[in-house]
This record gives structure tokens, sequence and C-alpha cells, in this order.
């Protein structure tokens, strides 16, 4: 295995930034038939270490000069992205078709960007047919009403990073997601299906109109028996793309002391053409479980301990 990811990593240090590296290529497509956890695995196996950069790709003309795609740094949702768009396309070579339904709601210009994960990307997936929301199939949920206005958006502070959208083009009214609280998404951790594209939520604020913060994907255990992994392009510790123990992920949403995490939101992508035919009756059929009860859950935040390696037995 370690002569294979070093071979990806040749590969991907000789071809150019915006191309699907060919040895990712093809080592997609001979894990075509496997489920679709591990093919994200073979997909993303060789990007371990790659550097985080925000705001990776655009559209390759002004406002946003970025490559439409890169394989040699990502921020945390072109990494899911890519990833998505590689498995889930009847070959990689197809991957930028999928992609462009994930991340745009109209031809790829960047005011058709979705760029609001709540209010754009999340419901454009979903429509698409490209995830399902499986939240309330994994633990028991609750559901979050947000209302957005235009004086919200006029008094974020964080609206100076989108100058380029005319208000025309920010998404007004209310919408509404379904998330596992802190305490339940720890408890209901081992029950999240490889695969899966986990959704962090931060507390909601009247004034803003954000409330996501991190999107990342579950890969089955590096060895048998072993614990579901959470391998995202993050800004923590070494700024990355890695892979952390996703139950120690769902701990870690405590410590968060400025702005507290909410809870988190669970997806599952949504096979494509053959494949469909091929399949076992829909895993994600599961009746939901009942609602969540109660207060949320409250815990006393800590500062966040240094950042020690994955590998390294002191994280544990």
């Amino acid at each position: 295995m370690a002569l294979a990811v070093a071979a990806l990593g040749v590969a991907l240090a000789n071809e150019p930034a915006w191309t699907v590296p060919s040895a990712v290529a093809e080592a997609v497509r001979a894990a075509a038939d496997r489920p679709v956890g591990e093919r994200i695995d073979v997909a993303t196996r060789s990007f371990l270490g790659l550097p985080y950069q925000n705001d990776a790709a655009g559209e390759g003309r002004a406002p946003d000069l970025d490559p439409p795609a890169r394989y040699d740094r990502f921020d945390c949702l072109t990494f899911v992205e890519e990833a998505l768009a590689m498995v889930l396309a009847g070959d990689p070579a197809d991957a930028p078709e999928i992609r462009d339904q994930l991340r745009y709601h109209g031809p790829p210009v960047y005011e058709a960007r979705n760029h609001f994960m709540e209010a754009q990307w999340i419901p454009g997936a979903i429509e698409a047919g490209l995830l399902v929301d499986i939240t309330d199939r994994v633990g028991h949920a609750r559901t979050l009403t947000k209302l957005v206005t235009p004086e919200v958006w006029q008094n974020w502070r964080g609206r100076w990073r989108f100058s380029s959208l005319a208000a025309a083009d920010l998404p007004l009214g209310t919408w509404t997601i379904r998330y596992l609280d802190l305490a339940e998404a720890a408890a209901r951790a081992p029950s999240i299906p490889a695969g899966s594209v986990v959704v962090t939520l931060r507390a909601e604020r009247a004034w803003s109109p954000v409330i996501t913060t991190h999107v990342s994907l579950v890969v089955p255990p590096s060895e048998p028996g072993g614990e579901l992994r959470m391998r995202h392009a993050t800004r923590m510790g070494k700024q990355v793309v890695r892979d952390d123990r996703l139950g120690w992920y769902m701990e870690h949403l405590r410590d968060y002391v400025n702005w507290p995490a909410l809870g988190v939101a669970i997806l599952a992508p949504v096979e494509q053409g053959p494949r469909v035919a091929a399949l076992v009756p829909d895993p994600w059929a599961a009746s939901p479980l009942a609602e969540a009860e109660g207060d949320l859950p409250r815990f006393e935040p800590r500062p966040i301990a240094p950042y020690l390696a994955p590998d390294d037995p002191s994280s544990d």
C-alpha cells in the first residue's frame, strides 16, 4: 500500500495541477465496483498531506481567476467536491460534469456558484440527486430554522468577501437543516456510513447568514475492526489534507470557545448511472429515528489543545 501511495504522489507531482492525475483516475477505475466509501478512500488517499488553501478554485476568469479544479491543494469544500465528482461520475474523466452540478445552480459562472452551504450547496446537491440527507437515519435529529433577510446581508461583517455578488444574487428567505447535537453526534459516530459527507454547524447567530464552517468525508477504517476516519482539508494543525479519528472529531467539536459548535448534518452520496442497477436495495432507506427531545446538551468548552499528528500515539 505504501508503494502505491508513493506512486500516486509521484504522478501528482509530474502532472498539471488542474487535471485529474492519471494514477488517481486509474485507481478510481480499478475500484469502480467497490462501495462508495472505499472508492472515496482510493480517490483521495494520495491527497493526504497536500496543503490547505482557502478558496482554492474558481472559474478561471474574473472575478475569481483560480482554476475550476486543482489537485495540488484544497480547501474543505473543493476537496469534498473533487472526491464526490470523481467517484460519482461514470468515469473520472467525466468528473467536471458532477462537479459543476454540485458547485453551481446555473451556468458555471461566479454569480451562479453555490457559495453558501445551508442555503445553496446542500439543497442544490439534494435536488440534483447527488446527495441524500441521512441525518435522522443516523441518530435522533433536531431541526434548525434560519431566516435570512436583506438586512442580515447588509449588516454581516463577512459580506466583503462576496463583494462581487450583487444583492440580487444573495439567497434570501427561510431554510431548515437537520442536525445531530454534539452529544448525539459523538454517540452515533460509529454508525455513520463510510462515504458520508459530514457538515459541521456552529451556533446560530441572528446577524450572520452563515452557520456551516466545515465539510469533510468519512472513509473506512485503515484496518479491519478499526475506527472510521474523517478525511478533510483543514486549517487545524499543519493545515493539510489529513485523517482524524471520526469519534475524536465529534468530541473535539465541544472545545470551540469563541463560536461554539452546534452539531453535524450527515449527507450520503447517491450512486449514478449504470452503477445504480447493480446495487443492493437502497442503503439509505432506513426509517428516520425519533426526534431528539429536551434542551441542547451543555458542555464546558476548553481551549483547543496543540495539534498532534494522527499517527502519534500520544494523540490518542
